[in-house]
């Protein structure tokens, strides 16, 4: 049985109003429609829904419950319209990401763990490059977005300075430069380096400074993430350069240690890459702002070596810096 979802409101206008007259004046109706639409319904029910009298009209038993009825299924309605629109605003679509090795192994997998958990509807499709290549594919539209160092070929797109890192010399104890501040790149290129897979980022990054001084590094062994690099140089076997935001502190408790890197490269200004000459989805910007904002929802030692960068001052290495990367347990669990 079919029954007219304005049909079901009149009912209940007439039901609270009291008589046809004020409920076709509060719909904007005639009476005589009213009234014929009534009887329509009522004919579609078979049975009588009001009784009309010289004071007005009156629901009948079935009336009243005929109009219960027809509130809850209103109501449904409301919902269903309430649940189309909501739907139709939802975001939905692919994010062609492509991130450095620092920003990949550090602060990146929970800012984007928490804007997925936020539109469900979205695919994020996140690739490991160089940070020129990085420039390169959203300068090309192979990426909607990337995040890159500041020191990468970033004419022709849109950039927005984050956060800076810096990359450092860890090394096991009793390890000959240990009780060192600082040293230069061509005084550790001779090492042997614990280092990540040959296609990350940050191994093509060195290799390219190693291979401008005519050098090779020797590498012990590769491996697929920083910690296990960290907690590899720990026990022993060997050196690396990593970001300093992805040294645990439990390395540092077993004796490793984190002695900066002269070499002006060592500092990693990262930047946000968006196109500049086509538009920039809602939804990238938005992954764009989280990105951004996302340092204040990591763990407190990333956060302590991670610091909001808006300048590009030459790096600087003194006694401070070093105490910063090397202090107690207790400096750093805030």
């Amino acid at each position: 049985m079919h029954y007219d979802l304005t049909d079901l409101r009149l009912l209940i206008s007439v039901i609270e109003a009291g008589s046809m007259a004020e409920a076709a004046r509060h719909n904007h109706i005639s009476v005589s429609a009213l009234h014929g639409r009534m009887k329509v319904l009522e004919t579609r029910c078979g049975v009588q829904l009001l009784e009309r009298t010289a004071k007005g009209s009156k629901p009948t038993r079935a009336g009243h419950v005929v109009a219960g009825h027809a509130r809850a299924v209103l109501l449904q309605v409301e919902r269903l319209n309430g649940a189309v629109e909501a739907w139709k605003k939802r975001e939905s679509g692919v994010i062609r990401l492509r991130a450095n090795s620092n920003a990949i192994t550090g602060f990146l997998p929970d800012v984007v763990a928490s804007f997925l958990a936020r539109h469900p509807d979205v695919i994020v499709d996140l690739h490991e490059d160089t940070s020129d290549e990085i420039a390169s594919a959203v300068r090309s539209g192979d990426a909607d977005i990337g995040i890159a160092a500041e020191n990468a070929q970033l004419d022709g797109i849109e950039t927005h300075p984050f956060l800076s890192d810096r990359l450092v010399f860890l090394v096991p104890p009793g390890h000959a430069l240990y009780d060192r501040v600082a040293v230069s790149f061509s005084e550790v290129v001779d090492e042997s380096f614990i280092t990540l897979d040959e296609r990350s980022a940050i191994h093509l990054y060195l290799h390219q400074h190693a291979r401008r001084m005519g050098r090779e590094l020797t590498v012990r062994i590769r491996l697929r993430s920083f910690e296990s690099v960290c907690r590899m140089v720990a026990a022993g076997a060997g050196v690396s350069i990593v970001p300093v935001s992805v040294v645990p502190p439990q390395c540092l408790e077993k004796g490793a240690k984190v002695i900066a890197i002269a070499d002006a490269w060592s500092l990693r200004n990262l930047v946000i890459c968006l196109p500049r000459d086509r538009p920039v989805s809602s939804l990238v910007r938005k992954l764009a702002t989280d990105v951004a904002e996302g340092i204040e929802g990591l763990p407190s030692w990333t956060r302590r070596n991670l610091h909001v960068n808006r300048s590009t001052d030459p790096v600087s290495v003194d006694d401070s810096t070093v105490r910063a990367f090397t202090a107690p347990e207790s400096s750093y669990r805030q």
